[in-house]
């Protein structure tokens, strides 16, 4: 199964694969969507990958570059600098693909990509906190979560970030939290790292 380049060309393709995906979703709050002039710009960004069944788009990652002036920038919710700083955006699987670790197996072609062209310091995305095959998905990629917030209105979600020139220090002794332990996260997250997704539980440690 060949992960490919996807380009503006695949716009209609790249659409209908969002329609069907988000509309088999159960938890809708799982994924924010795109229009189709947002989406253009995404894959401006040359930074995606897919995979088709035939001529049939079945699966894309992608990351997105996102404009300096952007409201609720994520560089600010990581404290790093947002002229460094590239989103891992969007996943979509078709449900005849999953179980095939296909989200990660994009995401380290997007890195790979990534870490050759040595345009930016700081890969950050967000995970909705319940959403634990996706948070787990992103952290396999060595995304840590340095922060939660209340974001896009009023949904919780994770800030993750993997610095490509640094590798993370860690120090102390660690602590488990709960996936589910909002209020410690909220009250609490900007000053701790979350580095590993277990049992239900997540690894912290003081930054």
């Amino acid at each position: 199964m060949e992960i490919v380049n996807i380009t503006p060309k695949y716009i209609d393709e790249v659409l209908s694969l969002q329609k069907e995906v988000y509309d088999n979703l159960e938890d809708k709050e799982v994924l924010e969507t795109l229009g189709r002039e947002d989406m253009l710009t995404l894959l401006e960004s040359e930074y995606s990958v897919g995979v088709f069944d035939g001529e049939k788009l079945k699966a894309l990652r992608a990351f997105y570059i996102p404009k300096i002036n952007e409201d609720e920038h994520l560089a600010d919710d990581a404290n790093v600098s947002r002229e460094d700083t590239i989103y891992s955006e969007i996943t979509f699987i078709h449900e005849d693909l999953r179980g095939k670790n296909l989200q990660l197996k994009m995401g380290e072609v997007l890195l790979e990509k990534l870490r050759k062209d040595k345009q930016f310091k700081y890969l950050i995305g967000t995970v909705m906190p319940t959403n634990l095959p996706s948070l787990k998905n992103t952290m396999s990629l060595g995304l840590n979560i340095v922060n939660t917030k209340i974001k896009y209105g009023n949904k919780r979600r994770h800030i993750l970030m993997l610095d490509l020139e640094n590798e993370q220090m860690l120090s102390g002794d660690p602590i488990k939290i709960k996936y589910d332990d909002f209020d410690w996260m909220l009250e609490n997250g900007k000053d701790y790292i979350g580095v590993e997704l277990k049992d239900d539980y997540i690894t912290y440690y003081k930054k």
